[in-house]
């Protein structure tokens, strides 16, 4: 009886510091946060943009960033850019591409990117880790290219 006891009260003291950790992941979450800015929403072709990437707080992995050409499904792009599909690649050229960026402090990368043809392009920053990419994925902005 003694140790059926012991089991219980080890088994609800567990359940609650599990309980006491599920609320502290919130306010982590909170911190977690990526976005993104664009020098300017509606270059013409051709012309230089600046995108600045952040984090609410430092990370230890780079983040990634897909330029997603004007009715080119996300997905795919993303998919096979991040090398997460096993989709031709030989589309890519002309559905996206991914951005170089450069990390220019712990929560902040910049890029500079050029489109080259006009449409409603997306900037996507697929990853959330250091690998793969999340769905949705956490930041898609459009720009409108002329």
């Amino acid at each position: 009886m003694v140790r059926l006891r012991r089991s219980v009260g080890l088994a609800l003291g567990a359940a609650g510091l599990a309980a006491s950790a599920l609320s502290l992941v919130p306010a982590a979450g909170a911190k977690f946060r990526l976005g993104l800015s664009v020098s300017d929403r509606t270059p013409a072709v051709g012309q230089p943009v600046t995108v600045v990437l952040r984090s609410g707080s430092p990370l230890d992995f780079d983040l990634k960033l897909i330029a997603v050409a004007p009715a080119r499904s996300w997905y795919d792009v993303v998919g096979v850019v991040t090398g997460e599909s096993r989709l031709a690649k030989a589309k890519i050229p002309r559905d996206g591409f991914a951005v170089p960026v450069v990390r220019a402090a712990p929560n902040r990368w910049r890029a500079v990117i050029r489109f080259s043809r006009p449409g409603r392009w997306r900037l996507v920053i697929p990853n959330g880790a250091p690998r793969g990419f999340m769905i949705p994925p956490p930041v898609m902005e459009p720009v409108q290219v002329h």
